[in-house]
């Protein structure tokens, strides 16, 4: 790693997961469009994150509630009720045209393999469920960097992302420094079950 400050270092974390997503190519024009709106998708995400906080964790009573133990019981059933719908619709609008697909994620780019047909430099929406409850779905703009043959006719694409938005970049930083520290805790406990297997 050339850079030593921390805010490169962690720009610089990567992990492999398996992700739903879908990759398009995208013209200038329409990327030039783009970069000043937020997807659909990234929208309903933050709205169902913002209604599961409002109200499945919410502790405050409203006010046409009796305050009554069965009375509180029925609206946290409700909030609850409210949260699966939202995230069943998300999923059912979400899940019908991702494929899962094995991806090296960083804060800043990602890399992965692609039937699609791109050039050094081009532009795409690449679309990605990130684990989380509610899921998280993000459209994310993109330049392509790299291109490498890949097996089946594909090509393996690196791309770095165009963010539109603060909370683009946080919600990819978050789950990429999430996953991080998930695989070191995987690593230290199988190294510890390793050690009392050969002691």
């Amino acid at each position: 790693m050339a850079d030593t400050d921390d805010g490169n270092r962690r720009q610089d974390f990567r992990v492999d997961d398996l992700l739903p997503m879908q990759d398009k190519p995208m013209d200038d024009a329409t990327f030039e469009f783009e970069k000043r709106h937020i997807g659909i998708r990234s929208r309903q995400s933050r709205l169902l994150r913002n209604m599961v906080g409002n109200d499945i964790f919410s502790s405050l009573v409203p006010s046409h509630s009796d305050g009554s133990e069965t009375s509180r019981a029925l609206e946290a059933l409700d909030a609850k009720l409210n949260y699966l719908i939202g995230v069943n619709m998300l999923n059912d609008a979400n899940r019908n045209d991702l494929d899962e697909r094995p991806v090296n994620i960083s804060a800043t780019g990602m890399s992965f393999a692609t039937s699609q047909v791109y050039a050094l430099g081009d532009h795409l929406e690449v679309t990605v469920m990130l684990p989380a409850l509610p899921p998280v779905v993000m459209e994310l703009l993109g330049t392509v960097r790299r291109i490498e043959p890949a097996p089946r006719g594909q090509v393996y694409l690196g791309v770095n992302f165009v963010f539109r938005c603060d909370d683009e970049q946080e919600q990819i930083a978050s789950y990429v420094f999430r996953r991080h520290r998930e695989m070191i805790r995987l690593e230290l406990r199988q190294k510890e079950l390793d050690a009392q297997q050969s002691g």
